[in-house]
C-alpha cells in the first residue's frame, strides 16, 4: 500500500462513549475506519541513531472490506497507523529550535 499520509487521509472524530478522539481514515482500502491510539512510546536505538515508536490501539469501527476482527490482526492496517501517528508526531512535535531563544534575560 502506497498511500501517502496527509493532513486529508485522516481526520480527529470524538465518540459519545470515549473521552479521547478517536481516528477515522478518510483515504485508501482503510477508507471509513475508526480507530483510537492507547499508549506509545518512542525507543531511541543510539547505534543506528534511529527512534522507533511503539503503540498500542483499539479498532472502533471497521469498513465494509475489513471488519473490526480482521484489522486487529492486518499488518498493513498496522503499519499504516504507524505512518499515521508518525505523521502526527511530526506534526505537533517535529518543528522545534534545537536551541530556542527566549526573551528572558539573566540577571549576574
Amino acid at each position: 500500500m502506497k498511500t501517502k499520509v496527509t493532513e486529508d487521509t485522516f481526520k480527529f472524530v470524538e465518540r459519545a462513549s470515549a473521552d479521547l478522539y478517536s481516528i477515522k481514515i478518510l483515504k485508501g482500502r482503510f477508507k471509513g475506519v475508526i480507530y483510537t491510539y492507547g499508549k506509545v512510546s518512542l525507543n531511541e536505538d543510539k547505534e543506528s541513531d534511529q527512534l522507533g515508536v511503539n503503540f498500542q490501539y483499539a479498532v472502533e469501527e471497521g469498513n465494509r472490506r475489513y471488519p473490526k476482527e480482521m484489522l486487529n490482526k492486518n499488518l498493513k492496517f498496522k503499519e499504516f497507523l504507524s505512518k499515521i501517528l508518525i505523521y502526527i508526531l511530526n506534526e505537533e512535535y517535529g518543528q522545534y529550535d534545537e536551541y530556542p531563544t527566549t526573551d528572558i534575560k539573566e540577571n549576574m
